[in-house]
């Protein structure tokens, strides 16, 4: 089924057409029918899961649909304004960390700052830094400390990320207070619970 509904949206992207898809809505067992202009197939690297992004002209953005919520495709009429949205896509790329183009907060893009701590002989973290980020910048304040910033569309992909860094973050700013105040009660609850005493340099 999968490859037949990939089949469906390569042909309308080849063909530079919209397409009528058919989702299913699996919390409420419902299917509705949406107009898109499929654009391109991505694969989220945390969970493997493919994705359409397409331009939704309902909601006039690009957005992402999970390829195994599609049950069919219908492809329609030659899109005049293909190429465009395409290249808006392609610009959109830099400020992707995943396949979300918007977060929960009312921000069209959202920032997240960090800085991590590390000993003289382990450089090798601000090498995983460099290594790992899918965007942003990677600045080195000095021998035991680097940090990270991006402007992203969606800043909550970057927490299972950062989480791998939780024992040497020093300092996290996130411009979506709310996924910050979440962010770090979690860390918390988490010292809390495993009996681990904050020290002076956690967040």
């Amino acid at each position: 089924m999968d490859s037949e509904i990939m089949c469906e949206l390569f042909i309308a992207m080849n063909e530079k057409k919209n397409a009528t898809i058919e989702l299913l809505n699996r919390h409420k067992e419902k299917v509705t029918e949406s107009l898109v202009v499929p654009l391109r197939i991505m694969i989220s690297v945390q969970n493997g899961r493919q994705y359409l992004m397409a331009y939704s002209p309902t909601f006039n953005r690009i957005t992402s649909y999970r390829l195994d919520n599609i049950i069919s495709v219908k492809v329609n009429d030659k899109c005049d304004n293909f190429d465009e949205l395409r290249n808006n896509l392609k610009n959109m790329m830099p400020k992707l960390w995943g396949v979300s183009s918007s977060g929960k907060s009312n921000q069209r893009l959202e920032s997240v700052q960090f800085t991590v701590y590390y000993s003289d002989d382990e450089e090798f973290i601000h090498n995983r830094l460099e290594r790992e980020k899918r965007c942003g910048t990677v600045e080195k304040l000095d021998n035991n400390h680097s940090r990270f910033y991006a402007n992203v569309y969606d800043s909550s992909e970057l927490i299972p990320w950062i989480r791998t860094f939780i024992c040497r973050i020093t300092e996290i700013n996130f411009s979506n207070k709310e996924l910050e105040n979440q962010f770090k009660n979690d860390i918390k609850e988490m010292y809390k619970l495993y009996g681990i005493k904050e020290e002076s340099n956690d967040i």
